[in-house]
This record gives structure tokens, sequence and C-alpha cells, in this order.
């Protein structure tokens, strides 16, 4: 059975040649990892999230010209088509719902939706403080560091967290300049979101759910059987706080060595270095 397991998996890592069926419209901590785990069971081809923005073949060029406004329909099709995506939730693809919409006419749309204050809670204490610390602290350096070494930016798509919405000029910073006004700001926000979603796409293409109504929703709205077991639940705040706290050790790791390299080099060379002789008479 695990052989069986590892060879769909492989197989569909290879696939490339899948129609892109699914459009994720919802906000990211909206239980879009587990949603996008559970569309990789049902869809042939993949589902893009902003995990995969971090080690995709292609996320490393594309979402920088994303950033840069530099991207035509053609681009976008390309990406999905090579990448062989069947459907893609979470930001960075979700804050371009919209244009996707317009891209692929006869595709469908899903909501991922959850309690607005859960979600502004959810958000400030997860992936706010991770970006925070990867892309702005001095704690985080090395692993943009590591990013730069490599050849590759550290989260080429994370600028999606302070980009500009459909919502307009209201949320200039867009999601977390809302979650960084406040709850008040942050529920409005989550709110207008959904109202823009659910105005703009037609009714018989539209789904809002929550992960907590599991398969049947998602299954019938797709047209395909319902699997065996449980719906997924992955990347829950506990994982997100607990990966947070892995790459903060990791760094502190890192200064640690640093550290312990420079005192070394200090001690071992402190005699090979010329001191000025300044003499007062």
């Amino acid at each position: 059975m695990e052989e069986l397991v590892k060879a769909n998996i492989t197989l569909k890592e290879q696939a490339t040649e899948v129609d892109f069926v699914l459009i994720g419209a919802g906000l990211p901590r909206t239980g879009t990892a587990s949603t996008c785990s559970a569309l990789e069971k049902l869809l042939p081809g993949k589902c893009h999230h902003m995990k995969r923005a971090f080690t995709g073949s292609q996320d490393a060029i594309f979402w920088p010209r994303a950033a840069r406004g530099e991207l035509l329909e053609e681009d976008w099709k390309q990406f999905i088509t090579s990448e062989g995506l069947s459907a893609a939730v979470d930001y960075p693809m979700s804050l371009y719902w919209k244009d996707l919409l317009k891209m692929y006419p006869n595709a469908k749309v899903l909501l991922t939706d959850r309690d607005p204050v859960k979600w502004y809670l959810s958000v400030r204490n997860t992936i706010r403080q991770a970006v925070s610390f990867i892309m702005a602290s001095w704690g985080g350096f090395p692993l943009r560091l590591i990013g730069r070494l490599l050849g590759r930016p550290v989260g080429p798509a994370l600028f999606t967290c302070t980009a500009p919405t459909y919502l307009g000029a209201k949320y200039p910073q867009g999601m977390f300049g809302a979650v960084d006004a406040g709850e008040e700001t942050a529920v409005k926000f989550f709110n207008d979101w959904k109202a823009e979603v659910i105005r703009e796409v037609p009714a018989d293409r539209l789904l809002v759910f929550e992960v907590k109504q599991g398969w049947a929703p998602l299954c019938k709205f797709l047209g395909v059987p319902q699997p065996d077991g449980p719906y997924p639940n992955v990347n829950d705040t506990k994982e997100q706080q607990e990966m947070l706290g892995k790459m903060k050790k990791i760094c502190f790791l890192f200064w640690s060595v640093a550290a312990a390299s420079v005192g070394a080099a200090v001690y071992f060379f402190k005699d090979s270095v010329p001191m000025p002789n300044v003499t007062f008479n």
C-alpha cells in the first residue's frame, strides 16, 4: 500500500497536462493548507499554496515578476500549466482570484471561510509573526542569507501579505495592514473580502466552505467521489508556532556559531595584529 501511495504522488508530481478547474478565493488561515491537501486527493493535478511558493521550481522567478506588475495572461497560464495545477488556494494565488476568474471562465471558485475574529487571532499569532521574523528582523538574517546563497529569495510571494487587494484604497497595506490595525479593522477587512467574492462570482460557480464541514460539500461541488478517511487537518496554529520556534532555533544556532568564530579569531590572531604605538611626550 505504501508503495502505491508513493507511486501516486510521483505520478502527480510528473503530471502537467491537467485542467485548472478550481480557483481559491479565500484568505490565508481559513483552512487553506488542509483544503490544499484535500484537493490533491480529489483532483488529478497539484494545488498551489503559499507553501509551494517557497519551493516551487518557477516560483522564485514568477512571483517577483508579479510584484513588479510584469505578468501577462499568457504568463499566468504558462505557469499554471507547467506546474501541473488543477487548483490553487491561499495567497499568493488567491490575491488574484478575480483576474484568474477572467482567465478561466469555466473554473469554479472556492471561498474558504471561518469566524472572522478567530481568523484575525490566527493570522496575528502565526503568519504575521513568522513573516516579520523572516523578512524584517536581524534574527531572521540567516534565513535570508541562505536564500541568497542558493540563488533564490526567501518567500518570493510574501509581498502579497501587504499588497493592495481588490478592496481598493481602504486597505493600502492589504491583509497584514488590516491585522496590524487591530481586531475591528481586521474583521471588517475579512467581511469586505468575503462580500466582494460573493458579489462577483456567479452563485452556481461558488462554494463558501468551512473545513469543519468535511468532504461532502466539497466533493459534491466538484462532482467527485468522497474518499475514505477524515478530512485533512494540517498547519493549525500550534503547528505554525512550532515551526516558527524551529526557525528561531536554527537562526540562534547560526548567530552562536558566528559569535564563537569571531571570538576564536580574535583570540588566535590578537598577537598578529600590529597595534599603533602612540607616544605622548
